[in-house]
């Protein structure tokens, strides 16, 4: 399949891509206390505007700081108005902060992108405690592909950056293409789709999802699908169930147009675009399951 970067954009997906794939999600240290902060601010108010949360686990890990000083940090940030804290059990730290309008501001002048932010006098409301979880693993998973090194200490991203979920949610416009958990940016130009399973799904959802995967990647929308888990015994089924519907669909018919479900070529479409990233699973099931 012809990459996407090499295509003339045709859809609100393919328009919308450069501009988040153009912001640096990079942590850089800082020489001195004043530019480790900066930096840290800067970083702490993106992921909290483009994954609508943020937490001390996460910053912990990322800016490699003990659990005391990331929660120094974040509370710095709320008493300068950038964050509000929400205490919650769907969080591993029992709390998350979520942005301001200060910080939806100073977040338009870094990314030079017009944020949707609706603030309320109650800042439990702004999210939804349900996706807390899922929302916390899709941005380990999406920063942690952006800081990936070797054992040597050779910077190795797995991908260069990225387009969160709520970004795409506003960028698709097409009933076609499923929502996804976010896409990346590949060091070779390609856009890869990236969904994290977390729960099992029966058969019917997943014939659902793979006829919204075949429709975006014949569209262009990205050019393979990645996905996450903390289970292999996940992964096992998926993979079980995608060989059943391969087999099943190209034998049942649409109704509408009479043909058969998947073609031949879709199914090897499919099987080649699908990549099951087990590299993560151990990382994600220690930071968010064994608490």
């Amino acid at each position: 399949m012809t990459s996407i970067q090499n295509n003339k954009p045709s859809n609100q997906l393919q328009l919308a891509y450069p501009r988040y794939f153009d912001i640096d999600m990079r942590y850089y240290d800082g020489a001195n206390n004043h530019q480790k902060f900066s930096n840290r601010l800067r970083l702490s108010t993106l992921i909290a505007i483009r994954f609508t949360i943020i937490t001390p686990g996460l910053v912990s890990w990322l800016y490699a700081i003990s659990h005391r000083l990331a929660l120094e940090h974040l509370n710095r940030l709320t008493n300068d108005g950038f964050l509000k804290l929400v205490k919650t059990h769907r969080s591993p730290d029992g709390r998350v902060y979520v942005p301001t309008y200060s910080a939806a501001k100073y977040a338009e002048e870094i990314m030079n992108i017009d944020v949707y932010f609706r603030a309320n006098t109650n800042p439990a409301l702004q999210f939804n405690h349900n996706n807390v979880m899922h929302n916390l693993i899709n941005a380990f998973v999406m920063l942690r592909g952006i800081h990936n090194y070797h054992n040597d200490g050779t910077y190795a991203p797995m991908w260069q950056s990225f387009i969160t979920e709520p970004e795409f949610k506003r960028a698709n416009t097409s009933t076609e293409t499923r929502t996804v958990d976010g896409a990346v940016r590949l060091l070779d130009g390609s856009i890869a789709a990236m969904e994290v399973e977390h729960s099992f799904k029966n058969k019917a959802a997943r014939q659902a999802i793979l006829l919204k995967y075949l429709a975006s990647l014949k569209n262009g929308d990205y050019d393979k699908v990645f996905l996450f888990s903390q289970s292999l015994q996940i992964f096992d089924d998926i993979k079980r169930l995608h060989e059943q519907l391969f087999d099943e669909m190209t034998t049942r018919f649409d109704k509408k147009t009479r043909h058969p479900l998947l073609s031949p070529e879709d199914v090897e479409l499919l099987q080649s675009s699908i990549i099951y990233r087990t590299k993560l699973c151990d990382e994600i099931s220690e930071r968010f399951y064994s608490i």
